[in-house]
C-alpha cells in the first residue's frame, strides 16, 4: 500500500476514442495526449464518466490505460495516470483497480456502487472504500458523482471519515456542493487529502472555501485555461480570476452538459481535429447542435489560444 498525496491541479477526464466500427483508435488517444501535454495540466483521467468505462471490457480497460501511458511518457512523463475503476462491488472494484495499477495508474478514481440504491447508506458507503482501500495497490480518489449514481451522494460527516484512510488520498466533487467542499476542508485538516473540484462552472467557489483543484470536462478543449485559472487564484490575483471563471462558464456547459459526451466529442472536432464516434446507444450530435456548441464555445476559445507559448 502506498501513500501517496494527490497534487494541486488540473486532471482532465478524457474520451475514449474509437473508430467508426467501435473498435478503440490509438491513433486518436496519441493526438490527443499530444495535446494535453505540456499545458500545465497535473493528470489525466482514463475511464471516468466522460471515458465510457461501462462501454469497454475489462481487456479494453487496462490496454488503453497501458497505451495511454506509454503515449504520455513520450510526449509529457510530469503528467499523472489515474483510472476509473468504480463497479458494483468492493470485489470487482478491487479487481479493476488492481489491473489499472499495473497498466500503469497511479491513482484510482472510484463511484460509489448505486445499483442496488435502496441498500446504499452511510455505513454502506464506508464499508465499501474501506475494504477497496485497504486492497488497491494504488491510492484511492473518492468519486461523488451523484448524476450518474442515481442520485445518491455521500454525505460529508462519511466522506470525513473515510479521508483519514491513510490509502484515501481525495475526492473529486461533481455534486455542486460548495458548502460540502468547505465543511471537508475543516474537518479533513491534517489528513492527505486532497479536494478536487468536479466541473469548470463552479471552479473559482470551489478553490474560495478550500479545493485545490479540478477535474474539468472543459480541458479537453481548453486544458491551458483550466490551468489559468489556477494559477491566476494561487497567485491571488482574485479579479483576474472572478473574469476568467465567468467566461468558462458558458463554454463549459455547452462542452459538458448540453449533449453529455458526444458534445464532448463534437467539441474536440471542431476546435481540435479529431473527436469521432461514441459506443452505441449514444448517438453523435446533430449539425443544429453542434453548431450550437461551437457558437458557446468560440468566444472563449479565444483565451486558451491566446496562452499558447
Amino acid at each position: 500500500m502506498t501513500h501517496q498525496v494527490l497534487a494541486p491541479g488540473i486532471y482532465v477526464p478524457i474520451p475514449n476514442f474509437f473508430l467508426e466500427n467501435e473498435d478503440l483508435d490509438y491513433a486518436t488517444l496519441e493526438k490527443h495526449i499530444a495535446y494535453l501535454a505540456n499545458t500545465g495540466i497535473s493528470g489525466v483521467i482514463f475511464q471516468g464518466s466522460t471515458g465510457e468505462a461501462v462501454h469497454l471490457t475489462d481487456e479494453e480497460r487496462a490496454e488503453i490505460i497501458s497505451k495511454g501511458k506509454a503515449f504520455i511518457e513520450k510526449y509529457d512523463p510530469s503528467i499523472k495516470v489515474l483510472a476509473g475503476t468504480g463497479a458494483g462491488s468492493a470485489r470487482l472494484t478491487v479487481k479493476l483497480t488492481r489491473d489499472a495499477a499495473q497498466a500503469g495508474a497511479a491513482y484510482a478514481l472510484v463511484l460509489p456502487p448505486s445499483y442496488y440504491r435502496g441498500n446504499m447508506d452511510s455505513q454502506a458507503f464506508y464499508d465499501f472504500f474501506v475494504k477497496v482501500a485497504d486492497e488497491s495497490p494504488i491510492p484511492i480518489v473518492i468519486y461523488n458523482y451523484p448524476g450518474v449514481t442515481q442520485g445518491l451522494d455521500i454525505d460529508t460527516p462519511t466522506l470525513a471519515r473515510l479521508a483519514k484512510h491513510q490509502n484515501i488520498v481525495g475526492i473529486k466533487g461533481t455534486d455542486g456542493n460548495i458548502g460540502k467542499v468547505g465543511y471537508l476542508t475543516e474537518h479533513t485538516r491534517g489528513e492527505n487529502f486532497t479536494l478536487l473540484a468536479g466541473s469548470a462552472d463552479f471552479f473559482l467557489p470551489a478553490l474560495s472555501v478550500g479545493a485545490v483543484g479540478c477535474v474539468p470536462g472543459l480541458a479537453n478543449v481548453m486544458p491551458r485555461s483550466c490551468v489559468e485559472l489556477l494559477r491566476l487564484y494561487q497567485a491571488g490575483d482574485y479579479k483576474a480570476a472572478s473574469e476568467l471563471q465567468v467566461k468558462l462558464v458558458l463554454p463549459d456547459d455547452a462542452l459538458a452538459r448540453w449533449y453529455g459526451l458526444p458534445g464532448v466529442k463534437a467539441g474536440l472536432e471542431h476546435f481540435v481535429g479529431y473527436g469521432g464516434p461514441c459506443r452505441i446507444p449514444l448517438r453523435n450530435v446533430t449539425q443544429e447542435q453542434k453548431d450550437k456548441i461551437v457558437e458557446a464555445v468560440t468566444p472563449s476559445f479565444s483565451i486558451e489560444q491566446s496562452l499558447k507559448k
